[in-house]
């Protein structure tokens, strides 16, 4: 078994175990505290001070978002597994009733727009923020496996719409949290780390992936990816 996924599963079946998580296997799990840990993140001043987020779809940052769109932020959503694209959602074009239903994947289409992947249309993001298998003190996330995070990442830095100063927060779990963890070219680093019981902002940030990936994409991967698809054919 690959380093990385020795890990995931010690991380998997630790939470299982201590019952932080009912169900984390194969995915970025959900953990007890994180609605805790996403109130945390809501008195971070990099937070406050941002008018436009990007949170992923998964159900472990269902806080986050909602929280985002409460706090009169401007919500950019990627669709699972990158399929359809980034979605905008602004808390004054949605009824306050349907804000739940707005910030969940069978919610975003109906609720959020749609955008082209362009910068014009995505616009300046001043905080990303995601959860993980694992982290580590030093700056490394380990995600599921499918490399969904660090592709949105390398699609929002290509165009232009985010850059090597934007802040990566990873809210997570206490238990998810190494010293240290494997890493390559494409892994997108964190800058702070949020738990239901602390914030660790990372002393040395790592230096942040500049581009897109290409070499390392199957076709198979950019035709699943409409971000991708319409950035192949323009290249």
């Amino acid at each position: 078994m690959k380093e990385k996924e020795k890990i995931r599963y010690q991380i998997w079946q630790l939470l299982l175990e201590k019952n932080i998580s009912k169900a984390p296997f194969h995915r970025i799990p959900p953990f007890k505290g994180q609605g805790k840990a996403a109130e945390r993140l809501r008195h971070l001043l990099i937070y406050q001070k941002s008018k436009t987020i990007m949170v992923p779809p998964d159900e472990a940052q269902k806080e986050v978002r909602f929280n985002a769109l409460m706090d009169g932020k401007t919500l950019i959503m990627a669709t699972p597994g990158l399929s359809d694209g980034f979605y905008i959602l602004k808390p004054k074009d949605i009824p306050r009733k349907f804000w739940y239903k707005a910030i969940q994947t069978y919610g975003v289409k109906q609720y959020g727009k749609r955008l082209p992947t362009r910068k014009n249309a995505i616009g300046h993001i001043d905080l990303l923020i995601t959860g993980a298998v694992a982290v580590s003190i030093d700056g490394k996330r380990l995600g599921k496996g499918a490399g969904f995070f660090d592709i949105e990442y390398a699609i929002l830095r290509e165009l232009g719409c985010i850059d090597e100063n934007t802040p990566v927060i990873a809210i997570v779990h206490d238990e998810q949290i190494l010293n240290t963890l494997p890493k390559n070219m494409a892994d997108v680093p964190i800058d702070y780390i949020i738990t239901p019981s602390q914030v660790i902002k990372v002393k040395m940030p790592l230096d942040k992936p500049k581009r897109i990936f290409w070499e390392k994409l199957s076709q198979k991967q950019i035709h699943r990816m409409r971000p991708l698809w319409e950035l192949s054919k323009r290249k």
